[in-house]
């Protein structure tokens, strides 16, 4: 074994890691094939060829989930007046994961279903790849017809569509702290534009409910009053409709582009993230005489009226402006507009159109599979519903009420039903249809990872045999993990496993501390000890029950009330108590980390600062939380003297400062004093920071913890263990889970005055990464100042060994469940977490982060 250098192996192992994730996710999020050009009419779809609209205003007001329109709780009331005069026809729209901007956009202009690659486009504003210049679309129909569009709003429109609007005014769409002037940019832009006849479509997207779900949920006090704005707009849209001569014949559709959850957020696929609310508005749509009540109470999780796909926007628009179909449609003709024609044949033409464009998709990717009478004759003798051969029978019922591919005028009802049910059968197939995975890649991928794996686990078997039952504890779990990796209801719930990992942990510390204290001396010095043991395990023990129930998390008890958001907010002065209590620990051990006096006041300046800063914080964002409190004063006024930003620029200048102090400080030899403690300290209000303000006491139970490990005499490789349990633990308690939609933004523009996506980036990996970064740091203090040698390489292959382990373990469950209904909503989120884990924490942070510190304390 003495061959290898242990050290460069891990090293090794660290360059590999992120290689076979890298050619790993090119062959899981492939860009889908689709057809190039755009869609034209023959002769005979041009003669028939009625369009009920010339223009269309098209209105998306981002997160606009269902009951925020359709509720009793609604503050859209204008609107839900429009649906009860039955000019306003309401649907849920079913928008599939990922639920983020850019992939719904996709998909209800093209029609087709989005790659999941888009859910990481989404978040590089600087990225073009992800165009649509070159895709079909009903833009590029109306575009292509030689009318102007234009478009105002979230800047996302513009990187999709470049070149497509006349005239545009783009603002960034990542800027959550922003609730005002993203939609009055918007909003300034509407007297001018309805006064103009030279545009056929118009777009909106309003940013500013979006960024409140974000910042504060969407029970804050912010979200009716912004609702209450957005309803104004659409007022202020159907009365100039009304009005103007040339907006006599304008759609208005109103929408959401996803929803979000109770936490505000979105990504997943929970019923509140994908049922955002649709809405078609025109005074021609009274001729339907659907007039329907409003407000209403939901029929299901969030489902008001009837639910239609996010794509049959598409196929309904071009049917509606007398386009042709985009010719990567998944969308299906909403069938309560067909009555707008008065003419049967051209209702019936609309949905043949339908059915052929999505014919056409169907044959594109089953090329094996024929669809000509002759071949479907004998075939459909147990009429299936759904699957290719599903469709292949809808479509000869088609043909048999066809005469050479034309719409006969016989049976117009029996006809329409064949052709819709062809069109939705064919949805289902093509919107089911697994994505072109190169297995080649994934394959490469998985083995660069597992070699990885075997380079560090000599290193790792060494140690498991230095310290046996240890060993035998990691190897469980590394196991255990990688294991339930293959099912969904344990990925979605991982939470539960590693409380129950800790919990395990802790026993085992307990049984080792206890078999340690019968051995020890019976001296008084042996017995101070063994108690001092017991109650570090107490202490470990009620800190870990209280991490448990901070906050709720995963799918099955995302519900369930927890500290942060159940008992907080009804106990305030319990609360606020914490919150102060907090504060007060961080600046008294900041004070005693710094060397002179000058310094010390400084350090409970700065600390004072960074808690005034939470409290301003707070009061814009969650003023529920500090309203009637004496606490509220203090907030009141500051902020009008001081932005957030500059506090925020100013707590992190002065971190900078003690970093720099902890540099000066390299060749001190006072422990207590060293540069290590004082990063750890400025650390720790940092993170402080970057939290939300419900999960701040958190840090306190973290020290209680710290504390009782800290009496245990822990060996390196039980520190090891402990902290990296500890990361994952903590990772959870702080609100994390794996779905897209628990990432949190609401502290990733601190100190940021305008989008940069590095900064932001950055900020938003420290703001979810909170706890585990602080582990880190507390693991490199446990471990002390004791002459560990070559033990520094072995606890860095033990994590490293993990990290790879477990990355191959999602790697091997991606690839054999590729086709699992779940993969998308489940396993790519996960996967995608899996890539922060190994990259942003164990590199970046565990490795990095740890070296640096340590080579701080090599120069003392």
């Amino acid at each position: 074994m003495g061959v290898f250098n242990w050290g460069w192996a891990t090293l090794f192992a660290n360059v590999l890691i992120p290689v076979g994730i890298l050619i790993f996710s090119s062959g899981f999020f492939p860009y889908k094939p689709l057809l190039p050009g755009l869609a034209t009419f023959d002769q005979a779809d041009q003669d028939a060829t009625l369009p009920v609209f010339d223009k269309v205003v098209f209105m998306v007001v981002d997160a606009l989930r269902s009951d925020f329109v359709y509720s009793n709780e609604s503050g859209f009331l204008f609107t839900q007046s429009l649906i009860r005069s039955g000019v306003a026809l309401p649907f849920t729209a079913h928008a599939s994961s990922p639920t983020v901007t850019m992939p719904r956009l996709k998909a209800m202009t093209t029609g087709s279903v989005p790659s999941f690659l888009d859910v990481i486009l989404n978040i590089a504003e600087s990225d073009t790849s992800s165009t649509l210049a070159f895709q079909d679309t009903w833009l590029a129909q109306i575009k292509a017809r030689g009318d102007q569009l234009v478009m105002y709003g979230d800047d996302t429109w513009l990187k999709l569509f470049p070149g497509m609007f006349g005239r545009s005014d783009g603002t960034t769409s990542f800027f959550v702290s922003d609730f005002v002037e993203v939609d009055n940019n918007v909003t300034r832009h509407i007297p001018d534009e309805l006064a103009q006849s030279d545009w056929s479509a118009m777009i909106m997207h309003y940013l500013g409910l979006d960024h409140i779900g974000h910042k504060a949920g969407p029970k804050s006090s912010h979200m009716l009053p912004k609702q209450q704005e957005m309803d104004a707009i659409v007022n202020q849209v159907y009365t100039q409709i009304e009005q103007q001569s040339h907006l006599q014949s304008t759609l208005f559709v109103l929408c959401g582009d996803h929803g979000m959850n109770d936490a505000g957020n979105h990504g997943g696929a929970s019923a509140g993230e994908t049922s955002p609310a649709l809405l078609f508005i025109s005074p021609k749509l009274a001729s339907l005489d659907l007039r329907q009540s409003s407000p209403i109470e939901p029929f299901d999780d969030l489902q008001y009226y009837r639910t239609v796909e996010q794509a049959d926007i598409t196929p309904t628009l071009a049917g509606l402006l007398g386009l042709p179909v985009p010719l990567n449609s998944l969308g299906v003709f909403i069938p309560e507009f067909l009555d707008l024609w008065d003419d049967q044949s051209t209702r019936l033409h609309v949905l043949y159109r339908n059915a052929r464009q999505l014919l056409n998709t169907v044959q594109a990717t089953f090329p094996s599979f024929t669809f000509d009478a002759a071949s479907l004759a004998d075939s459909c003798m147990m009429e299936p519903d759904s699957g290719i051969e599903g469709a292949r029978c809808a479509w000869s019922r088609v043909l048999r009420e066809t005469s050479s591919g034309n719409v006969i005028e016989r049976d117009f009802e029996a006809l329409e039903s064949s052709l819709l049910q062809f069109s939705r059968i064919a949805q289902n197939l093509m919107s089911s249809t697994a994505s072109n995975y190169d297995v080649s890649r994934l394959s490469l991928g998985l083995l660069i990872t597992a070699v990885a794996a075997v380079v560090v686990f000599p290193i790792t078997y060494q140690e498991c045999k230095r310290s046996t039952y240890t060993g035998i504890f990691l190897l469980f779990l590394i196991i255990g993990y990688g294991s339930m990796m293959f099912a969904s209801s344990y990925v979605e719930e991982e939470q539960q496993f590693w409380y129950w990992i800790c919990s395990g942990w802790m026993v085992y510390l307990h049984i080792r501390s206890a078999s340690s204290s019968t051995t020890a001396s019976s001296s008084r010095a042996g017995v101070f000890s063994a108690n001092a043991g017991k109650f570090a395990i107490l202490g470990f023990a009620i800190a870990l029950r209280l991490v448990r129930r901070w906050n709720q998390t995963g799918q099955k008890f995302a519900a369930e009330p927890d500290i942060a958001r159940a008992f907080f907010p009804s106990h305030r002065p319990i609360f606020w108590a914490l919150f102060m209590l907090t504060y007060a620990d961080a600046g008294l051990r900041l004070w005693r980390s710094l060397p002179s006096t000058i310094l010390k006041m400084g350090g409970v300046t700065l600390a004072t600062l960074a808690c005034v800063f939470k409290l301003n914080f707070v009061a814009n964002d969650s003023p529920e939380l500090i309203v009637d409190t004496i606490l509220s004063r203090i907030a009141e006024g500051w902020p009008s003297s001081a932005s957030l930003v500059l506090q925020a620029r100013l707590i992190f200048g002065g971190l900078g400062g003690c970093v720099l102090i902890a540099l000066a400080l390299r060749s001190r030899s006072d422990e207590n004093e060293g540069p290590s403690k004082l990063l750890h300290e400025a650390l720790h209000l940092f993170l402080m920071t970057q939290s939300r303000a419900t999960n701040i006491p958190l840090f306190l139970v973290f020290r209680i913890a710290a504390w009782s490990l800290s009496s245990m005499e822990l060996s390196d490789m039980e520190v090891t263990i402990t902290t990296m349990i500890l990361q994952y633990t903590s990772f959870f308690a702080f609100g994390g889970s794996n779905a897209i939609s628990s990432v949190d933004l609401s502290s990733a523009y601190n100190g940021v005055g305008s989008y940069s996506v590095a900064m932001v980036g950055i900020l938003t990996f420290v703001s979810n990464w909170a706890g585990p970064i602080w582990w880190v740091s507390a693991g490199h203090l446990l471990r002390g100042h004791q002459e560990h040698g070559g033990e520094s390489h072995n606890a860095a292959a033990l994590l490293t060994f993990h990290v790879a382990a477990s990355a191959l373990s999602v790697m091997a469950a991606c690839t054999a469940l590729r086709t699992h209904l779940f993969i998308w909503t489940v396993f790519s989120p996960k996967y995608l977490y899996t890539i922060a884990w190994a990259t942003g924490n164990h590199v970046a942070v565990n490795l990095f982060g740890v070296a640096g510190l340590s080579l701080l304390e090599r120069r003392r």
